[in-house]
């Protein structure tokens, strides 16, 4: 089960979001002191997210959805609260009511052929997107500042690489885009409750990939 982002993130008052990855990588060293690397996976967005001071019975109801989980079984989406629109577009003006495609799949998994886009539309290093293709879910962000040629089409450098199963046509998001995530073992912390107001509650959690 993924929760969509009105089921329980939209509900945590958050206050603070440290958004991060989880490298999957083997190192091995040679005798002569050089480093042998490989990647053993692909990279895991991770996130601390900081829920503020508030009403006992608020942060009561936040820690139980999240409790209601089921450990690893179930995830949740989220959404980087600092990425809810490109950064050129301010709440997606501009994209308005554009539908945005993976246009081919190339050989380079680095790089993002998609199609859609309003002629000379920026995206910014740095900005987030959503790609969803079926049951498949991935999370990427810009690597360079790059805009759209007249007929809306851009090639744009991503970080992770893109799934080895994707497809064309897959529709790609701009505003709010979210991945599916898991509450990291350990990783939830309710808050201490006093007499009126609950403080410190935090949770960790960890993208969760569906085969690729």
């Amino acid at each position: 089960m993924i929760y969509p982002l009105a089921a329980i993130f939209d509900r945590l008052p958050i206050s603070g979001f440290e958004l991060d990855i989880k490298r999957n990588d083997e190192l091995s060293g040679q005798g002569s002191g050089a480093l042998l690397g490989v990647e053993l996976a692909p990279p895991l967005w991770t996130a601390t997210i900081t829920l503020g001071d508030a009403r006992n019975n608020e942060l009561k109801q936040a820690a139980a959805l999240i409790r209601a989980l089921g450990g690893l079984r179930d995830a949740f989406m989220v959404c980087d609260p600092t990425s809810l629109f490109p950064q050129a577009d301010f709440k997606g003006a501009a994209l308005g009511a554009s539908t945005i495609h993976v246009r081919t799949v190339g050989a380079d998994r680095s790089v993002a052929q998609l199609s859609g886009f309003p002629a000379g539309y920026v995206m910014t290093v740095g900005d987030k997107l959503q790609i969803t293709d079926g049951a498949l879910l991935s999370y990427h962000e810009v690597r360079a500042t790059v805009a759209a040629n007249g007929a809306g089409a851009m090639n744009l450098p991503v970080f992770p690489m893109l799934p080895f199963s994707l497809t064309t046509n897959a529709v790609v998001t701009l505003i709010r885009p979210a991945f599916a995530a898991i509450v990291s073992p350990g990783g939830h912390k309710p808050g201490t409750a006093s007499s009126a107001l609950t403080r410190g509650a935090q949770i960790e959690i960890i993208q969760k990939r569906k085969p690729s």
